[in-house]
Formats: C-alpha cells, structure tokens, sequence
C-alpha cells in the first residue's frame, strides 16, 4: 500500500537529496586535478530514481541536465545487470551521453537489496585522446578522426574495485594520463559520495517511504510545469537561427525550431525533425544534448522553483530524428562539439523563440561560443622539464542576453553553461601553465542594446612565455552573432586573430574561425567574445541606465546619444542626463 507523502515530508526529504547532489559537487570540484574541473567547475552532478530518471539536480550547467536519465539508461541493458559495487562509465553521444569529453560516471544504490537511486557524475576530461590535442575537434570528418576513446556505458568498476584495463586503456591514449587519472579518482569519490548518503537517507526512511517519495515527487514536478503551461496561449510557432561555417568545410547551419504550447494538456512540443542530415564535421548534435539544449530552452522561460526532475521535464517533448545535425547521433557522424556551437545556438533559439508566446522572463539570444579566450591550450612547460599539459582554460568570454527587466550577466559566457562555470583566475592559470596574459577587458561599444543591454564584449589576449603554446578553438558568432529580441540591437560580432607582439597591433593577422593555432615567443592570439542580444527598442531604456553605462566606461557620451537617444553632459564629475535634448532626439 502506497504511503502518502505529505508536503513537508516531500519537502525535507528532496532539500536532503539537493543536499546530497551539493556534497557531490563539492567533492569533485575539491579534489579534480585539473583546472577545467577543480577551479572552472566543468562539472554536474545527479540522483536519478531506481528508474533511473532524474530526481534531483544540484548546481549543474544547462546542457548537462535535463539529459542525465538518457545517459543512465543504457545501464539497464548491460550484460552482466546492475549489482551493488558497479560503476559504469559512459560517454558516448550514440549510448545517451553527451560528447566524448564528458565522462559520465553512474553509481547505483542498492539498499536491502533493491535498487533504489543512481548517484551521477559528470566530468568534463582535460584531454580524451582526440587526433588533435583539443576535446573538440570541430573538422573532424567522422569519429575515427575524432579519435577519442567511446565507452558505451561499461563497468569501470566492479565490487567497488577499478576494472584495471578500462584505466590502462584510458591512460595509455591520453596525453596526460595522470592528470586524466586525478579527475577519474575525483568523479568516482563523487559518485561514491553520493551513494553513502542516499544509502544514509534509505536507512532513515526505509525502502517503502523512498519508492512512494520519488514517484510522489516525480507526479509533483509534472503538476507544477502543467501548471505554469496552462497560463500560456495555446498556438502554434517557429524560429529559426543560423551558426557560422566553417570554411572549406560546411557551410552555415540553419536550425529550424517548431513550437507547439498545449495548455490543456500541459504539454510543450518542440518539433526538430526539419533540419539537414547530419554533416561530415563536429558540430553533429546528438539525442542528449538536443534534448537537454531544448528542454533548457523552455525551462529558461518558466519558473525557477519548478522541480528539476524528470517528472516536471516529461512535460517538454523534443521530436528528433536520426541521422540528423539536430537529432540522434549515429556513427559514424562525429558528435565531437554536441555541447556547444549548436547546442548553445538550439537554446538561444528556443528561449527567442518564446518571446512570441510570453514576455514573462523574456529573453534575446545569447552569445556565440568557443572564441580563443576559452580555447584548448597544449604544450610543454619548459619550466617542469618539458612535461605535456592540455587543458581548456574559460577566460574573457561574456556572452550574457538581456532579459525583460534585467540587463545581460557578464560572466554568463554562453547559453550551455548559462553561468554556471567559473573564470579562471588569472594568477593561478599563469602559474600552472607556461602562458602570459597580456589583457583581459571590456570592450566600449560592444554591447547588444535594448531597453535592457547584454553583457558587453571582452577582448582577452594571450601570449606564450618561452615554448610553443598551440590554442584549438571554435569561435561561432563573427558572421551570425546573436540576435535583440522585441527590438533589441543584435550582439557584437566574435572574432579572432593575433600579431607580434614587437610591432604591435598593426601586425594583426586575422585568424579562421575554426583553427588550431601554435603561437611561437614573441606573437599573441586575441579574441573577441560575441555579446548577447538586446530586448526591447534602446530608445526606451532609462536614460540614467544609459549615463551610468557611460560612466562606468562601457559605453561612450556618442554612443549614447546615437543608439539610445540620450544626451550626456560630461562636465560634472558623476556626469548629468540632458533632458530637453534628450526628449528631442528620442522623438525623431
């Protein structure tokens, strides 16, 4: 007989599983080697029912969310089944992972004997065994150039031991297989982590209690969103948003987005099944991050105390298709950049696409991806006898839409990790790697207007201290930077190049797009991040929002006047709005 939860039960007990999820996160972010993971915090964690649908998310980026319960999936069809003392690793985009990069780590839970959670950690690696030492290989023709290693969801460990040649297999391809063993050792701790204390949790409440709680909670999570769906229109739209080439590649990608708002049956239906097949490059989405980009798309518009599990995401269907560049992943097509370029352009697109249904939480679209300032850098150190490093650094890249009633976030970076990654500090990368930072700074001018601005632009600047550093890249948004929404001005464009430093700026070479660049001593690679997009006509923003900007350096007296009709008198030290003149140029 089914035990009924009453709400404060519901509550104290999923407060204790996003209490769980935080230990998990702090234990990976505490003991991960390498800075992608320990100090950027490239990293989410999970519990997913016995299910394994997810129940409970705590701090976790965007695209690697909604997703969790397609990556668990395939431990269900193992071989040799689930018994207590398993770990199974998957990071394969074709077995319901996201890309390569991403090594999922699945814990079950047994308590008594039944399974009753997975404890789940996903980590993005340093270095994966890529062709190239990048974990994004945007030209790669097909997985075998690729060349990472794909773990279908095995058993990486059994009895709570390693599988020995699953480690020695993964060290032997990894360029730095140490650092790669510290983040493995960080994921398991996590997961493991995790699993003490759900099996704590289980001990407290018994197995009966924890069944009826999670599909009690799972039933809870679908009747809030159906809630929050009912209040929109019913109707039917579309959207569409473009990413750029990659030259001698291919070419522009368009996504067509198709929207259906049920309300009646509190039921959003995103429909992607008319996009191209998939291409022969990296930029193929596949069936996690599609879903997880979508779903974070419509969850951007809604709520944010909606419960993050399963039972509330059912409620948003994403129709794909295989074989295509928005759909399942099939091999050979590599999936090598799944979580990034399209992914971040499919959220944005989804969230745009939204204006046309509700201005509640409205949102442009935001900034384009993967420019020099969050490259992947290799080398070797010539200060620790020649060791190899390779790791991404996040530096300088804003990216931060307007939203209705608030201007861009600055440190938002891009729509899949949506802010939840962490800058690099600037000290610390300088120590661990052989690298300088000459600049990282605000670009004037450079933001998407509106009645709320985005973020601005950041310029960021990089140069080698004696040995060759080499930066892969994937820098979308110089041809197609993000769009305003309801009037707002579209973001500054990306952009990438580098010079020698001796002779200046006016040495500028420009870079493509998409490179893997080696800068020898002595030249600099530069990169301007894309900005968000505005919301609503610049014409309207408060003009003391304006003279503040103008103020502060983000914006200048000219730029002012000429995009949002605001006069500036600069002659007093907190500078002054001229009202007349002000009232005059907004009524032309």
């Amino acid at each position: 007989m089914a035990i009924k939860i009453e709400p404060y039960l519901m509550s104290v007990i999923s407060s204790r599983l996003f209490s769980i999820g935080l230990e998990m996160t702090n234990t990976l972010m505490r003991t991960a080697r390498s800075q992608l993971m320990s100090v950027c915090h490239d990293l989410s964690t999970a519990i997913c029912d016995r299910n394994g649908d997810v129940i409970s998310l705590a701090e976790s980026i965007p695209v690697h969310c909604a997703n969790m319960g397609l990556t668990v999936q395939p431990c269900f069809t193992h071989p040799e089944g689930i018994v207590p003392g398993d770990m199974f690793l998957n990071n394969s985009p074709y077995y319901g992972n996201t890309h390569h990069a991403d090594f999922t780590y699945i814990a079950p839970v047994f308590h008594d004997g039944e399974l009753l959670f997975f404890a789940v950690t996903k980590g993005h690696m340093a270095d994966i065994g890529n062709s190239i030492p990048s974990t994004y290989h945007s030209t790669a023709r097909d997985v075998y150039q690729e060349g990472a290693i794909d773990w279908p969801c095995v058993k990486i460990q059994k009895n709570y031991e390693d599988v020995r040649d699953i480690i020695a297999i993964a060290k032997a391809r990894i360029r730095v297989p140490e650092v790669w063993y510290g983040d493995h050792l960080a994921c398991v701790g996590s997961a493991r982590t995790g699993e003490k204390r759900l099996i704590e949790l289980c001990d407290d409440y018994g197995n009966d209690l924890i069944k009826d709680f999670s599909d009690a909670y799972q039933e809870y999570g679908g009747k809030r969103i159906s809630d929050e769906i009912a209040k929109l229109p019913e109707g039917h739209w579309e959207y569409d948003i473009k990413s750029d080439a990659i030259e001698g590649v291919v070419h522009e990608v368009n996504i067509h987005i198709g929207c259906d708002v049920k309300p009646k049956e509190g039921k959003i239906v995103i429909d992607l099944r008319d996009n191209e097949d998939s291409l022969p490059c990296g930029l193929n989405m596949c069936e996690a991050t599609v879903r997880g980009s979508a779903i974070t798309g419509i969850l951007n518009r809604l709520p944010a105390d909606i419960p993050s599990n399963e039972g509330a995401m059912s409620h948003i269907e994403v129709l794909m298709r295989e074989g295509c560049v928005v759909g399942k992943a099939q091999m050979p097509y590599s999936s090598s950049l799944a979580t990034t370029n399209l992914a971040d352009r499919l959220i944005s697109g989804v969230q745009a696409l939204m204006n046309q249904v509700t201005d509640e939480r409205g949102l442009a679209e935001g900034g384009a991806t993967q420019c020099p300032a969050v490259s992947v850098i290799s080398g070797t150190d010539f200060r620790k006898g020649a060791q190899p490093y390779v790791n991404q650094i996040f530096l300088g890249m804003t990216g931060g839409p307007a939203a209705n009633g608030h201007d861009g976030w600055v440190t938002y970076q891009y729509p899949c990790t949506g802010g939840a990654l962490n800058w690099n500090s600037v000290e610390v990368l300088e120590q661990q790697y052989p690298v300088l930072i000459v600049s990282e700074e605000i670009q004037p001018n450079s933001i998407g207007a509106g009645k709320y601005d985005s973020a601005p632009s950041c310029k960021f600047i990089l140069t080698p201290r004696e040995t060759p550093v080499t930066c892969a890249y994937s820098c979308d948004g110089i041809d197609n930077p993000p769009k305003g929404a309801v009037g707002g001005l579209s973001g500054h464009p990306a952009a990438a190049w580098k010079y020698e430093l001796e002779k200046g700026e006016g040495s500028r070479v420009n870079l493509p797009p998409f490179s893997e660049q080696t800068l020898q001593k002595g030249e600099a690679i530069v990169s301007e991040s894309s900005s968000g997009g505005g919301y609503g006509d610049p014409k309207t923003r408060d003009p003391e929002l304006v003279r503040y900007r103008v103020r502060e350096g983000w914006i200048t007296p000219e730029f002012a006047r000429e995009v949002y009709g605001v006069a500036i008198d600069m002659n007093s030290e907190s500078y002054t709005v001229m009202e007349e003149e002000t009232e005059k140029l907004r009524s032309v």
